[in-house]
């Protein structure tokens, strides 16, 4: 049975749990919406870098990727992504920041940092905010946050010139914390498991937006249910979203619409899902 033939069986505009980085099924949690209004708070305002680290699945591309959506629709922001960078110098990082902001990159160093500084001059001239995000930042080598640390030497005696906002995995903010110099100049925003209520209301959310209001689990099963699949998959968002995929296959080779407890127990056993 195919996505559409599921989506189909529950009524379903589209799959609710497809585990892609969809802002539009961004749950907006308190902690997601209190990131979100950092982040752009600081942006605005030209305050200061940011990073942002949790554990896997916690929901931090989604953020980061509505976060890029938001800021793309204002016209004072030229806000640019960058997904794991894979390059293995600072050199190579800087021709590729450049190179996203299309900016002219030069054979030496030197000069390349200069024809960014007058890039970030001119984009200030303009009133414009130039914003890097780049997801998956726990990729990034020492010598590449050297660089990061030099780019956010260009500002004013009051504005700084780049906003970043490096967001990644737990390892991204030991690697900052161990930075000290630049751990000094960078905001940190934690992202952590979803509480049970976060994780209900999530769910729901998704079938929502996908044209469901009717609930995944049938009443008197619903609460055992639910804390099962917050025990089994910690409050990640991404492991809940795997566990209802499956749930929903599930149920369209069975020809039902309500899941049960011991479905999401038998599913959660199946993906090596612990308590």
């Amino acid at each position: 049975m195919d996505i559409e033939a599921i989506a189909k069986h529950f009524g379903l505009t589209e799959h609710p749990f497809i585990s892609s980085p969809d802002p539009r099924f961004l749950y907006f949690s308190s902690q997601v919406r209190e990131a979100l209004a950092k982040c752009e708070f600081m942006a605005r305002d030209r305050i200061g870098p940011i990073y942002m680290y949790g554990p896997i699945g916690s929901g931090k591309t989604s953020l980061v990727r509505r976060l890029h959506e938001k800021l793309s629709q204002d016209e004072r922001y030229n806000v640019k992504l960058l997904i794991s960078p894979n390059v293995k110098s600072s050199n190579a990082m800087l021709r590729l920041i450049m190179e996203t902001f299309d900016v002219k990159t030069e054979r030496s160093y030197g000069a390349s940092l200069g024809n960014f500084e007058q890039f970030l001059a001119d984009q200030l001239q303009s009133g414009k905010i130039p914003v890097l995000l780049v997801d998956e930042a726990q990729n990034i080598t020492r010598e590449q946050l050297k660089l990061v640390h030099y780019l956010l030497n260009f500002e004013t005696n009051t504005t700084k010139l780049l906003q970043i906002v490096l967001v990644g995995q737990e390892e991204l903010g030991t690697k900052i914390i161990g930075y000290r110099e630049l751990a000094s100049r960078m905001f940190p925003i934690a992202m952590n498991a979803m509480s049970l209520e976060d994780l209900r209301d999530m769910i729901q959310f998704r079938l929502t937006v996908a044209g469901r209001r009717d609930p995944l689990f049938q009443n008197e099963d619903a609460e055992e249910a639910y804390r099962l699949l917050y025990t089994y998959t910690k409050g990640l968002p991404r492991d809940a979203i795997k566990v209802c995929f499956e749930l929903l296959i599930d149920l369209a080779v069975a020809g039902r619409t309500h899941a049960s407890a011991q479905q999401v127990e038998e599913i959660a056993k199946a993906q090596n899902l612990r308590i």
